[in-house]
């Protein structure tokens, strides 16, 4: 089969691979569709991670098997400890990743365990239901809140998501970005302005800039949620932190219960995507290229084996 593999770098290539074989509780799933994360430009960009090339990467997919239509749920927990029965793999202390620990979706086919497989409903279309995982992570980020007033820093798929569903939810919201066509696409989904100070920040971009700013925009007993990670480490405003009662909370990914709530809210057809765009998987690398290259262009690129 076909699949664009990634062998360290910018060094990415369309190629010819080994078929992948269902085992005992795994399956194989025909690729309809993939997307492109922020996180699989990491490694692109010279920031590995776990990653081991040679490596077909990407976890965002929609595919088939047996006929029936799936998402991909692609955290891999441990299945035995606390956090995996209450379907929280995301905390897991062991969990691994479909297209990081292991091969992923940018390829026809990719063999993933039988319990990721979460079916689509009827007349939920996979263009719209292959941004289930990172619509999940907003879902997890946002943890139920519904502030009156928010601010979402970074616009890319992930920022862009989240300000959807917090207009959706009725919270009146800022977008943060210095790419003006990313700013005009986050008032498409709902962006909005006001005065004063938020409840809630939403960290979509992950830098020391971004930290501080997050803090600045809320007001005094205010609430900070940290998705980016643009850097690993750096300082920090902690006195501010204190000083005002910012509560903090990082935000890693989603549990089962979230990935199956963002596929209900794509199920109810209200998320906009002309700011998505799609390419052949056989273009793949320049896809990666272009995100990176290009982003006054393109926010969200989607691969079609």
């Amino acid at each position: 089969m076909k699949a664009l593999v990634w062998h360290g770098e910018q060094n990415l290539s369309y190629e010819d691979v080994a078929d992948p074989q269902a085992d005992g509780d795994e399956v194989v799933l025909d690729v309809e569709l993939a997307g492109i994360c922020g996180s699989d430009l990491h490694g692109y960009r010279g920031h590995p991670g776990p990653r081991v090339p040679p490596l077909v990467l990407g976890h965002e997919v929609v595919g088939t098997v047996e006929g029936k239509r799936y998402a991909v749920y692609p955290l891999i927990g441990c299945g035995a400890c606390e956090r995996c029965a209450a379907g929280e793999d995301n905390l897991c202390s062991s969990w691994r990743l479909v297209g990081m620990h292991r091969a992923g979706v940018f390829a026809e086919r990719v063999l993933v365990p039988r319990r990721s497989l979460v079916p689509l409903p009827e007349g939920l279309d996979s263009r719209r239901a292959v941004l289930a995982e990172p619509l999940a992570c907003c879902v997890g980020a946002l943890a139920g809140e519904t502030p009156e007033r928010a601010v979402v820093l970074g616009a890319g798929p992930i920022g862009l998501l989240t300000v959807f569903l917090l207009a959706r939810a009725g919270t009146r919201v800022r977008a943060v970005d210095p790419v003006a066509s990313r700013l005009d696409t986050a008032r498409l989904l709902g962006a909005t302005d006001f005065e004063g100070p938020a409840e809630l920040a939403v960290d979509a971009a992950g830098f020391e800039a971004t930290w501080a700013a997050a803090i600045d925009a809320v007001a005094a007993g205010g609430a900070v949620v940290v998705l980016g990670l643009g850097t690993a480490e750096g300082s920090f405003p902690m006195a501010t932190l204190v000083r005002r009662a910012i509560r903090l909370r990082g935000q890693f990914a989603y549990s089962r219960a979230e990935f199956a709530r963002a596929v209900e809210i794509l199920a109810a057809g209200e998320l906009d995507l002309s700011w998505t765009s799609d390419a052949p998987l056989a273009d793949g690398a320049r896809a990666f290229r272009d995100l990176v290259d290009r982003p006054a262009e393109l926010s969200k690129v989607v691969l079609r084996p």
